[in-house]
């Protein structure tokens, strides 16, 4: 018996919405600038917490964000619940310069993040991350 079907699914990258939300201008571009490369063109970026929760508002077919913890106005964490509140199907990456960010990993798993890494990022990794992400948002509902 072969994979299923979704081992070797690949998402169209062009059909994909993604929000980077961090507040660092040269990190936002090096994500932009790597999901570009990828093929994704529909980037959106967020330099706080209350711009990502207004770009979550008015995306609703975003699939992916790649989420900041320490950001001004209102940290990651925050922003992470209020996003849920909104769109409790998006998938979503936390992105850190602080590996022991207190209960991030609890506050993480509560609320269904996809994954949680470290900065400077690893991009081979994170493009496993982005494919993953992107191939569960695209998969249609499983059947019983």
């Amino acid at each position: 018996m072969g994979k299923p079907w979704e081992a070797w699914y690949t998402p169209n990258m062009a059909d994909a919405a993604v929000l980077v939300a961090d507040d660092e201008a040269p990190v936002r571009a090096t994500l932009v600038k790597f999901l570009k490369s990828l093929g994704v063109t529909d980037v959106l970026e967020a330099s706080n917490g209350v711009e990502a929760v207004e770009r979550v508002k008015g995306a609703p077919s975003l699939k992916l964000i790649l989420l900041d913890l320490k950001m001004p106005v209102q940290d990651g964490l925050k922003t992470l619940e209020a996003i849920r509140a909104i769109n409790p199907k998006v998938e979503i990456v936390i992105l850190t310069g602080y590996p022991f960010y207190g209960e991030a990993d609890q506050v993480a798993q509560k609320h269904g993040v996809l994954d949680f890494t470290v900065k400077p990022v690893d991009l081979d990794y994170l493009e496993r991350i982005i494919t993953t992400a992107l191939t569960k948002s695209s998969l249609p509902p499983k059947t019983p």
